[in-house]
This record gives structure tokens, sequence and C-alpha cells, in this order.
């Protein structure tokens, strides 16, 4: 499934987990919460610091008619994105109180092919995402008992130490456990992608990992997964971080959107610019309105998801895929709004170029050799420069403000001849005589 400019925009949305089986939808975890929820007056005998293998079979192999239910829900639609080892679900691990990792559970492996059967016999592909950062984040229960605390406690400790593990030495996990999903997955017709890891600044930002270990474990994980033909991202909780890891062997980048989570004011989506993303292509992961906005407003769920969904459309992105429908009040509309555009066949937009407005004007021609000239410094000195930063933010307002000067100059020929002359010809002979004098010690 390409995203091409003039192939189809991918209109999706996020599965996650099916019903509230987090952790223990497709395969159980032997990293498990189970034990916390019997009697809090009776205490927990076994080490929850190590693997214990749940009695209680996963959702989807007691409630297998919920796959089928699922996507017929939302047939229409192009792309699911559905996550696979959260809270470790799915990976076997040794028995010796090392806690290495071995093997995959046959039973999520069942259960993930009839997932993907069942996309497949509604012409949906499946965005397979492998870890979720967040889980190295204590998240307990509201409901837990004051007295299963300390329990809780060293099981998240536990998880966590793996999952920092597994990012720091990808060795085990890679030759252990993702070559057994590759063997299993890569031939079906439903995959569309990988997403190695659930935004990976969860991680980042706290220190567990370095920007450059992430980096690393994205390498070696994408070098594992090429030879299945299966492409490779990473679901980034914002732009910034796409951005750096489109430099790496991923073969498109994807970052997050929402609103505000203190306002329901929508947060501006910025044109995609393929200088952005190693010229790579860029997906809209997630985005609509924020779960945890405060105060809630039901109303905004499903006009704040159409802005994203039709904004990403139009300008220049691969695809854009709605958060899971289940977290919202107004689910129905959350499906209708994304059915909707993919029923207009949306195909990529080409990239917006951002042209050089005033000088066009001043030398009526966009490919007058002064523009192409200012163009080109653009784009080979400022944007390549160590202050990139600085200079893009520049340049933004000039995008804004020149229009609406060269739309003046065009109607003013005496305007038009005075930018010519005081400005345009003296900006443009002044660069020449750097680039003669400095050349790429301009981009330092």
């Amino acid at each position: 499934m390409s995203s091409a400019v003039g192939g189809k925009f991918l209109v999706g949305i996020n599965q996650g987990w099916f019903e509230d089986k987090y952790g223990a939808d497709l395969g159980v975890s032997e990293f498990n919460d189970s034990p916390l929820w019997g009697n809090p007056d009776i205490p927990i005998t076994i080490d929850l610091s190590k693997p214990n293998i749940p009695q209680t079979p996963p959702y989807l192999s007691q409630n297998p008619a919920a796959i089928d239910q699922y996507f017929s829900k939302i047939s229409g639609i192009n792309v699911v994105r559905l996550w696979l080892f959260e809270q470790l679900e799915g990976i076997i691990f040794s028995k010796d109180g090392n806690n290495n990792l071995i093997g995959l559970d046959r039973t999520f492996t069942d259960n993930l092919l009839k997932v993907l059967d069942s996309a497949n016999n509604y012409n949906i592909k499946v965005y397979l995402t492998l870890f979720n950062s967040w889980d190295t984040n204590p998240n307990p229960s509201s409901t837990l008992p004051q007295s299963r605390l300390a329990d809780y406690q060293k099981l998240f400790l536990a998880r966590k130490q793996i999952i920092v593990n597994i990012f720091q030495n990808p060795l085990d996990f890679c030759n252990n456990v993702l070559v057994l999903l590759l063997d299993a997955i890569k031939n079906h017709p439903a995959v569309y992608a990988i997403d190695l890891i659930n935004e990976p600044e969860s991680m980042t930002e706290s220190s567990m990992i370095s920007l450059q270990q992430l980096r690393s474990f994205v390498e070696y994980a994408t070098q594992k997964i090429k030879p299945s033909g299966i492409k490779v991202s990473v679901g980034c909780m914002r732009k910034s971080m796409a951005v750096s890891l489109s430099s790496t062997s991923v073969d498109f980048s994807d970052f997050h959107i929402y609103n505000n989570k203190s306002s329901t004011t929508p947060i501006p989506l910025d044109p995609y610019s393929s200088s952005d993303f190693s010229g790579k292509y860029c997906i809209i992961g997630e985005c609509g309105y924020h779960p945890e906005t405060s105060p809630y407003v039901p109303n905004q769920e499903v006009s704040i998801l159409k802005g994203f969904l039709y904004d990403a459309s139009k300008l220049g992105y691969g695809g854009a895929l709605a958060w899971r429908f289940q977290d919202y009040q107004n689910s129905d509309g959350i499906i209708q709004a994304v059915k909707n555009l993919a029923n207009t066949n949306p195909i990529v937009q080409p990239e917006k170029k951002k042209g050089c407005f005033i000088a066009t004007a001043a030398m009526n021609s966009e490919i007058h050799p002064h523009v192409q000239f200012l163009r080109e410094f653009r784009d080979s000195v400022l944007l390549k420069s160590s202050n990139k930063e600085q200079f893009e933010k520049i340049l933004e307002f000039y995008y804004k403000v020149s229009p609406p000067i060269a739309e003046a100059m065009n109607n003013d020929r005496h305007l038009k001849r005075a930018i010519k002359y005081m400005i345009v010809y003296p900006i443009v002979g002044s660069l020449k005589i750097l680039v003669r004098l400095l050349g790429n010690e301009l981009k330092d």
C-alpha cells in the first residue's frame, strides 16, 4: 500500500487492544497482574518479579467472534493499528530466575493470525505496534487495595526493567521473539507495517534510555525486519522525535497529534515537508480529541478529530489514524467520521512548496535566475546549517507575511520596481559574494 504522491491516503483507526483486555487480549503475559486482584486479606505468596503463567486464557481465545465483530463494524476504512506486546503479552521467559526472553506464545500467534485473516476479509490493513513505552511508567488502578501496592510495585519494576533491557540490548528479543513473529506474519497480505514502539519519548525524556540507545535499537530491529519485506516505523509522540528518527533505516515516519489536554483548542498540524523527514513519507499514527482533556466537552470529540483527519489529507501526509473509538462517548460518531473520509478515496497530495513570493513578484517569474538562487540558498545553506531551527522560524514568519506584500507589488508597479532595485538586487548580490568567499563554511 503506497503513500507516494497520488497514491491512496490511508484513513484508519487505532484498535490498540480488544475491549478492556490490555495485556491479555491476543495472548497472556507471564508478568500479569491477576494475582493482585485476589482476596486482599490473603498475602500473595508468588514472586511477581518472576514469570507466572495465568490460568485464564486470553480474551480472544474465549471470545473469537469479537474479531469479526470488530472488523465488520469498521468496514470501509483502510488501516487499523494494533498493539502486540503491551505488558509483555505473548512473550515467553526463562524460569531460571533470570527473566531471559526465550520465545513467543503459540496462542498469541494463533490469535494474531485470526485477526489478520479477518482484517483481510474486510480489505483492511493492520499496522502492528510492538511495545508501548508507557508500560515503563507506574499506573496502578485506582481500585487496587492499598495492601497490594507493594506487590504491584514489584511487578511493575520487573516489567520496566525487562523493557528497558530490550532497548539497551535487543539481541535476545530480536533473535528469540521477533524472528518468530516475522516467520508467522511475513507473507500475510493484511500486514501494513511494524511500529517498533509507541511514543518512545516516555523512555528517552525520563532518561531510562538515551536517544542513541533508541536509535541503535531501531537500526538493529529494522535490519532484522527488512528481509521479511515488511515496512518499519516508530509511532512518535512528537514531530521532533519523528524527524530525528527519520534519518535511521525506518521506511516512513509517524507522529501523533491531539488537542491540548487543558483545553479543546486543536494544535495546528504543520504541512508535510519531505526535507523534515529525510525524504520519507509521514503518517499521523494517532489523532483526535485527547481522552484526558479537562474540562471534557463531549460534543468536541468528532469535530476535532475531523479537523485533524482532513488537515492531514490536505497537507501532504500519507495517512491519518483516529484514536480508539471505544474511549469516546460518541463512539459511533468517531467511526463515521473516519469512514466518511475513507469513502472519498483521498489521495496523497503533492508537497506544498514554499516559494520566494517577494522575489518572484519583483522579477515577474519564479524561474528567474535570482529567484532560483534564493531558493537554492534557502534549501542548501540556511536549512542545512547548524542554526536550521532558527532559520525555519524566520522563514515561517516570512511565508505568512510575504504573500500579501507580493500581491500588493503585483497591483502597484512603482512598489514592485522599488523592492526589485532596493531590496532584491542588493540581497542577491550580497549573498552571492558570501557564497564565493565562505562556501561550505556558511552551513556551520
